[in-house]
């Protein structure tokens, strides 16, 4: 974009290393910027701020200052490989590319950057579902138009063949990379557990379970992979205008994976699903875990999740089914709803450790906060139920009841 400004930031080391706050001082005085406040919402190590600049413009910074032993997506070298992915969609797929919000700066330091937008007045994707039990309706609509934007104008754009073993690799491969920070962080007697008992239901341990599963895998790879449209379509990636009165088609995306790479849109869509299912929910109201010799862990959410999330997780495929134009798509990929449970579900694997990595405050809806370790912890033991719950499906009948799976964290999760 031609009015992008690029700036190497030669501000010293402070003693002791680059901290949060010491980046965004030097992006403060390398822009003339003054920070407003905190945006808290997000689930990357980054900070987010809303800020002003010197002829009134608002803007949003994000800087990010990476942690030792930050996970894959969570580095320095992945937040500046976003700019390159957005740049290539501005030849590849135009369309999809007038909906990325524009990245006005970029500023690279010494073991750290940051990069600004401008402020764009807006809720997430979600935001209907929390307003109303009867929001599913506006979130459809909302959905269906981004979503032809990203799979129809975006992934679409591009067809290239599927390499074996992808799903072992991308889907599956992306927890069991991560494991070893799991271990690190979580009770040793949960990470070593061969079999565990999680609300009730006696499970093994996950990535035996992903070792079961791996003969199943082939029947399940796309037919084909895409451009790379997004890659982390979580809902708070999705921002829809405040504006009143503004179009259906008045939304901006961020913060895509940072890859040029050709990618799955399945992966995309599970990781909504996801959003809805079980990160969004427990960003906003904790996680609650209890463990017990004799019942194993309950694991659930620490209030009621919001009615809207709940049905639209159990209207989520048979909507995305018919959506004008997936059909289409995926005419030849008979697996893709199987291979978007199976996403799903290590979607809410590979969360955990992510958790780790980030080090911003967690407010809840009452006010707590949560740490990095709970968020982990209730991610690996959900991961754990829902993982077991699809391999047994699959190795009964070879395919997934959709619905009694998504209710083990739509409908029967404890909470207190």
């Amino acid at each position: 974009m031609t009015d992008r400004r690029h700036l190497a930031v030669t501000a010293a080391r402070p003693p002791g290393g680059w901290t949060d706050d010491a980046a965004l001082s030097a992006v403060v005085d390398a822009l003339g910027l003054t920070i407003e406040y905190e945006i808290l919402e997000g689930g990357s190590p980054a900070r987010v701020y809303r800020a002003g600049t010197s002829a009134g413009a608002d803007l949003a910074v994000k800087v990010l200052v990476p942690a030792a032993g930050a996970v894959d997506g969570h580095d320095l070298a992945s937040f500046r490989r976003k700019l390159r992915q957005i740049d290539r969609l501005q030849a590849l797929a135009p369309d999809l590319a007038a909906h990325y919000l524009p990245v006005r700066h970029v500023l690279d330091g010494d073991g750290w950057s940051a990069a600004t937008t401008p402020f764009y007045d807006s809720a997430d994707l979600a935001a209907p579902l929390r307003r109303s039990p009867h929001g599913t309706r506006e979130f459809f609509r909302q959905y269906a138009a981004v979503i032809r934007t990203l799979v129809l104008h975006g992934y679409a754009a591009q067809s290239h063949p599927t390499p074996a073993g992808h799903v072992a690799q991308v889907v599956v491969g992306r927890f069991l990379r991560r494991l070893p920070v799991l271990h690190r962080a979580l009770p040793a007697e949960l990470m070593t557990a061969e079999r565990l008992t999680v609300n009730g239901v006696r499970c093994q341990a996950p990535h035996l379970v992903l070792e079961r599963l791996a003969g199943r895998l082939a029947p399940l790879a796309p037919a084909r992979l895409m451009a790379p449209a997004h890659g982390d379509f979580n809902t708070r990636n999705v921002l829809v205008s405040a504006r009143p009165g503004a179009a259906v088609d008045d939304f901006r995306f961020i913060d895509p994976r940072g890859s040029t790479e050709p990618w799955d849109p399945v992966y995309d869509l599970a990781k909504t699903l996801f959003s809805l299912s079980v990160w969004d929910p427990a960003l906003r109201t904790g996680f609650s875990v209890r463990s017990s010799r004799r019942h194993g862990y309950q694991v659930g959410f620490r209030q009621p999740v919001f009615p809207g999330y709940r049905a639209a997780i159990h209207r989520f495929l048979p909507r995305l089914a018919a959506c004008q134009g997936l059909s289409e798509v995926f005419r030849d990929d008979p697996g893709w709803l199987e291979r978007l449970l199976l996403t799903h579900d290590l979607h809410v694997l590979a969360e955990a450790p992510c958790r780790l990595s980030d080090r911003k405050p967690k407010p809840d809806l009452r006010g707590g906060f949560s740490t990095p370790a709970e968020l982990a912890l209730g991610h690996y033991l959900l991961g754990t139920l829902l993982i077991n719950d699809l391999a047994a499906q699959l190795g009964s009948t070879g395919r997934v009841d959709a619905e009694r799976h998504l209710a083990l964290v739509a409908d029967h999760l404890p909470h207190g």
